[in-house]
């Protein structure tokens, strides 16, 4: 049975370093994020980020969640990517299958960020 778990985040910290690129302004980045709501914890996220110039904005990056969910604890990993040109945007946040450890070793699921820094997971756990 699908689970849905809302949740509010704050970034925490924020660090990018450049990267060499030609066409955009390439650059590693990682945040430091707090959630609150149905999933509490924290998160780490490691991103790399590209402005193509004259285009779109693009990222691909990896979160590790360490979190209580529906009662249990543990870690787990969610997958991103999302392209956005002006309001235009799209994206896929999944989570890894295989990657849960404690409580949450069985998850699967995906996630969505919504505006005003809200959260929300939907997930299966066994």
């Amino acid at each position: 049975m699908i689970k849905q778990a809302k949740s509010a985040f704050t970034v925490d910290g924020r660090e990018a370093q450049p990267a060499e690129w030609s066409g955009g302004q390439l650059s590693r980045t990682r945040w430091r994020k707090t959630f609150t709501g149905a999933l509490a914890g924290t998160s780490v996220v490691e991103a790399t980020m590209l402005m193509v110039d004259g285009g779109p904005a693009i990222y691909v990056g990896i979160e590790r969640f360490e979190c209580a969910l529906d009662g249990r604890t543990g870690t787990f990993i969610l997958l991103h990517s999302a392209t956005m040109r002006g309001e235009e945007r799209a994206g896929s946040w999944t989570i890894v299958s295989g990657s849960g450890t404690g409580e949450l070793a069985s998850i699967r699921g995906e996630g969505e960020i919504l505006p005003n820094h809200d959260f929300v997971l939907r997930y299966e756990l066994d």
